[in-house]
């Protein structure tokens, strides 16, 4: 079976004024809130029982989506009495979790074009223990970079170069089994896939070619609704 989780509980603090008063998951995207959009993608994608981490302004995000019905799902609250972090708060999940189910985990600000049901049958018929989504950015230094010996003399200048890297998109899918592995207590995502691939799980690194990106600034926002409007969403 599969389970969503979504993390959705971020003060905000990088799209103030906006989030004095909303929770950055319901901010508009379009002609609907960004929670919304990441609700009826889990629901394409066969996720009919999914959680909700909530913290910050979380009585207004629980007012609005409410028990899920209305995008024809199951939806359930965690609530944190302090901070556990992106992974101790699977700790909370409130569904039976059986070792051979997958628990989809995505950040409530995130906007993709990654079809998730392609994206979980691909992990199913993996044999991996856990998965995380990724995208290739490369990365500029506008400036020359030095290149010493061990002395400090000049051995090389290079002119804005620039790299290739992998980056998490924070869209990871877990086995139940892998979620057994899970410490109590505050813990961070990196930390917990980190402490799985050493303790001799596998964490498939799957590399997507498709619109990814994190709504955490006002001109992400920005630009994510000029995508919208302009029909690329």
């Amino acid at each position: 079976m599969r389970y969503g989780f979504i993390l959705a509980g971020g003060l905000g603090t990088r799209l103030r004024p906006y989030t004095f008063v909303l929770p950055k998951p319901l901010i508009p995207l379009g002609n609907e809130t960004i929670i919304e959009r990441v609700l009826r993608s889990f629901r394409q994608a066969e996720l009919r029982n999914v959680a909700v981490s909530l913290g910050y302004l979380g009585h207004l995000l629980e007012a609005v989506v409410g028990n899920g019905a209305k995008y024809e799902l199951n939806v359930e609250y965690t609530h944190e009495d302090e901070p556990l972090g992106t992974a101790g708060a699977l700790g909370l999940l409130p569904f039976n979790v059986a070792d051979d189910d997958v628990v989809l985990v995505m950040n409530g600000d995130t906007l993709t074009s990654l079809d998730l049901n392609e994206f979980l049958t691909w992990f199913e018929q993996s044999h991996a223990d856990a998965a995380m989504a990724c995208v290739q950015r490369e990365v500029r230094i506008d400036y020359g970079v030095v290149t010493t010996d061990v002395n400090g003399n000049l051995e090389a200048i290079a002119e804005k170069p620039s790299s290739v890297n992998l980056l998490s998109t924070g869209i990871n899918v877990f086995r139940g089994s892998a979620l057994r592995e899970l410490p109590a207590g505050r813990v961070d995502m990196p930390n917990f896939l980190v402490q799985l691939a050493m303790s001799g799980k596998t964490i498939a690194c799957k590399t997507i070619d498709d619109l990814w990106m994190d709504l955490g600034r006002v001109e992400d926002l920005t630009a994510a609704n000029e995508l919208v409007d302009r029909g690329v969403l």
